[in-house]
């Protein structure tokens, strides 16, 4: 039987792959020219990195230049983004703590709020997202932005497609794959890692649900949070979102 994880269960089960899973260190060369212009045009000195993972966007602005401030749910994250820090002569400041307590966490105000890698949909409920987008506004400088990249679930609703990724790394496998069978709207993400020893299969499943927030729910919610000048992309690169083919939804917005 399958057993769903909380949010700080499951990403403290997955830290140990994460950044082979994610491919971590051949990233920083693909996006790092596309952060350094939103730093330079939005001229962005202070970020705060709400869901950091283990802390690839914090660390890659923190080599651009920005002080970043990294927030995250699983303790064993917080630990490897301190371990990358370390390991890259890197300051970024850790703090843990969910979305909906963040403003009582840190101390703003930031230029920038960057929330990456689809964390916003671990809350499962819109009053939650709201409460979650009020709290990055309260903490953005005036003139600031929020920069948010979910999964484009247009995409992946419209499709039903169940597998959104496998990748192979020094042996291990790991399948990125949705159950859609939930009746509350959420979504179960499974994790499935599959290791070949000797001539045993070894396998392991992690399980967590998440809100498939749509580009219209999500653009919805942020005009109710009085964002305004809401950009929407299909991409960190900025390319222009088609609902029906790209990947992600990026968008940039500014607290009114």
């Amino acid at each position: 039987m399958k057993t769903v994880l909380n949010v700080p269960a499951f990403y403290d089960s997955l830290a140990p792959d994460y950044d082979e899973m994610t491919g971590f260190g051949k990233r920083f060369a693909h996006e790092k020219p596309f952060f350094r212009l939103l730093v330079e045009n939005h001229r962005i000195a202070t970020a705060l990195d709400a869901g950091c993972g283990t802390g690839f966007h914090s660390l890659l602005l923190a080599q651009l230049g920005v002080r970043v401030t990294a927030v995250d749910v699983s303790e064993a994250m917080l630990d490897a983004l301190e371990r990358h820090g370390k390991e890259m002569d890197l300051n970024v400041r850790g703090v843990r703590s969910d979305f909906l307590l963040l403003k009582d966490a840190v101390a703003g105000p930031f230029d920038a709020v960057f929330c990456m890698g689809n964390t916003l949909p671990h809350l499962l409920t819109e009053p939650d997202i709201r409460t979650a987008l009020e709290g990055f506004s309260s903490l953005i400088a005036p003139g600031g932005i929020l920069f948010l990249q979910i999964l484009n679930y247009d995409r992946i609703l419209a499709t039903g497609t169940r597998i959104q990724g496998a990748r192979e790394k020094n042996g291990v496998t790991y399948v990125r794959f949705y159950d859609f069978h939930d009746s509350g709207g959420a979504v179960l993400f499974n994790i499935l890692r599959l290791e070949k020893k000797e001539e045993e299969l070894m396998a392991g499943l992690i399980t967590v649900p998440l809100l498939p927030l749509t580009s219209g729910q999500i653009t919805g919610i942020l005009e109710q949070c009085h964002y305004r000048q809401i950009k929407m992309f299909g991409s960190v690169a900025m390319d222009p979102f088609y609902p029906s083919l790209s990947k992600d939804i990026v968008i940039l917005a500014t607290p009114a």
